[in-house]
């Protein structure tokens, strides 16, 4: 849906050396009198005795972005959509198969050593949310981080750190000294990795968004599908230090992974020639201003411009960003672009990448965001604390821990078709994202919540498999229907404030199903609070069409205001 405004004076974006536009133009798409068409207009007089002429236009944002070439068009027709861009899926295929055996696989790594220890669930759960939370915290801090430091020095150092934490934790004392040899080091680094992971890759894609992201989410599913056997094993042979020491080793070889992530405007296509004749006007301070190439320079997409925004889509401080000059955060063509700053305090490196982060949470005030972070906190920590929860179950009921293993890799195969398919048939028109997407939080939560009554392996199997498929399904999504509802230029702050309150429910409600098994004695009470959790998920997404019409709503007051 969008107002046009018409004035004889045609209205200029958001400038970075001229003078700040009134907060709602920036909603607006505004249109020269001359280029509308002869429809019945109601006149409205502004503050400044400007007569605007207000068109009851009103269209979904698809047709938009189809009518109009907005800024952030601009930027998605010259991403790669291929070249280094397969390699950046290449390396994030390497990485998300290992580095997701930190999360997925704790139960496989430490459940041996935590039962022959005799901890607590609480403990238990406590180690798992604690690295859950700093996982998911390093979401809201990553694209501040590589906006100093460069995209691969950020996701090497993570590699390192996730490295770090598992030598550590193989010569572990007591099971407390794995509250800071895994759940600190592997948090944060795996979660540095894993979150910048999620935001270059579509990033690198316009038309085969989808089907890069189904290779990316492969990864995951085929690491999930070899890691528990090949854990199992390494236990049997080595024990838990041998087991943990390589595993570590492996994780270092992320290092490759990690070196192909490039800046994206390194590889961006050539801007396309403007088909009308050469400007003939002198040249304005800021292209955005200039009075040449007709009606593009005078529109703004109903999406909030995006000030200050680089030619990698994402936001830039607002104060920075009406500077002329050359900022040493900026995203540039430059080669160096991706090497730490030099010369830069560390005050100054530690304020920019506060500011910034804290800039990301703005776009938390809108309800189609709040639905999104708050529902993929329920189900992530429903699913995330089912899966660390199952060897612990399957060894308890009297079975090995090659049982488990296999109930974990059958479940991994079918979350491997799932987000194949899933992320394929996201690039269709037809296809439903948020129908699919709340199918598959059905289908987990009602896998959870049988789980534990049943006795035997096979009917546990079975289970595992359906539960693997509803996990697939919202997670080949899980990226995707953050651009769907709040677009592309806005995935990373979407990203960073979802991983802000995942974070903050990992160290709630989290902890909490720990407690219920100690206090219940039962694991099946425990899992059935995890699908509660994920019922909970799928209740917030049937508001999402409200949501919707509220946005749409207030951008009618507000035309309607001027």
């Amino acid at each position: 849906m969008t107002w046009r405004f018409s004035t004889s004076t045609p209205i200029k974006p958001h400038s970075s050396a001229g003078t700040t536009q009134p907060r709602a133009f920036r909603h607006l798409h505004c249109t020269p009198r001359h280029a509308m068409p002869e429809i019945p207009q109601m006149s409205q007089a502004g503050s400044s005795g400007k007569v605007y002429s207000v068109v009851q236009n009103i269209m979904p944002s698809e047709e938009i972005s189809r009518t109009v070439k907005s800024p952030t068009q601009d930027w998605t027709s010259r991403v790669p959509d291929g070249g280094w861009g397969w390699l950046v899926v290449g390396g994030s295929f390497i990485l998300a198969m290992v580095l997701h055996l930190l999360s997925q696989g704790f139960g496989m790594i430490f459940s041996r050593y935590l039962l022959q220890e005799g901890t607590s669930s609480s403990l238990n759960f406590w180690l798992f949310n604690a690295h859950s939370c700093l996982w998911h915290v390093m979401g809201l801090m990553v694209r501040p981080l590589a906006q100093e430091f460069g995209w691969r020095q950020v996701a090497i150092t993570g590699v390192l750190l996730a490295f770090m934490a598992l030598l550590l934790s193989a010569f572990t004392p007591s099971p407390v000294f794995l509250f800071f040899s895994f759940s600190l080091l592997s948090g944060t680094g795996g979660g540095l990795v894993i979150s910048m992971t999620f935001i270059i890759v579509p990033s690198y894609f316009n038309r085969r968004r989808g089907m890069a992201n189904a290779v990316m989410m492969a990864g995951v599913c085929i690491g999930q599908m070899v890691g528990p056997p090949f854990l199992r094993f390494l236990q049997d042979e080595y024990g838990f230090r041998g087991a943990t020491l390589i595993l570590s080793g492996i994780i270092l070889n992320c290092c490759v992974g990690a070196a192909f992530y490039h800046p994206v405007e390194w590889h961006l296509k050539p801007p396309p020639q403007p088909a009308s004749p050469p400007c003939t006007e002198p040249a304005a301070k800021d292209s955005r201003q200039s009075d040449c190439g007709g009606e593009q320079d005078e529109r703004v997409s109903l999406v909030e411009y995006m000030p200050g925004r680089g030619e990698d889509g994402t936001q830039r401080d607002r104060e920075e960003s009406t500077s002329t000059e050359h900022k040493p955060d900026a995203v540039d063509l430059e080669p160096d672009s991706d090497a730490p700053q030099q010369g830069v305090s560390r005050r100054t490196l530690v304020g920019r990448v506060a500011r910034n982060t804290v800039a990301d949470l703005v776009i938390l005030r809108s309800p189609r965001a709040l639905i999104i972070a708050i529902g993929s906190t329920f189900f992530i920590i429903g699913f995330y604390n089912f899966i660390m929860m199952v060897p612990f179950v399957i060894q308890i009921a009297g079975h090995s821990l090659a049982d488990a293993a296999n109930c974990i890799s059958a479940s991994a195969f079918a979350n491997l078709v799932m987000r194949i398919l899933g992320s394929v048939l996201s690039d269709y028109a037809w296809f439903n994202m948020r129908l699919a997407y709340m199918a598959g939080l059905a289908i987990t939560a009602f896998s959870i919540m049988v789980f534990p009554l049943l006795e035997s392996v096979p009917s546990m199997m079975v289970v595992m498999i359906t539960w693997g498929m509803g996990v697939g399904t919202t997670m080949s999504l899980f990226n995707l229907i953050m651009v769907k509802f709040m677009g592309l230029e806005n995935l990373p702050p979407m990203f960073g404030g979802t991983s802000l309150i995942l974070a903050s429910g990992f160290l709630t409600i989290g902890p909490l199903v720990g407690l219920v098994r100690d206090t219940s004695g039962s694991y099946a009470v425990s899992m059935w609070v995890l699908s509660g959790y994920v019922y909970l998920a799928f209740f917030l997404w049937m508001f999402m069409p409200a949501a919707q019409a509220y946005d749409r709503r207030k951008m009618e007051a507000e035309a309607v205001a001027l």
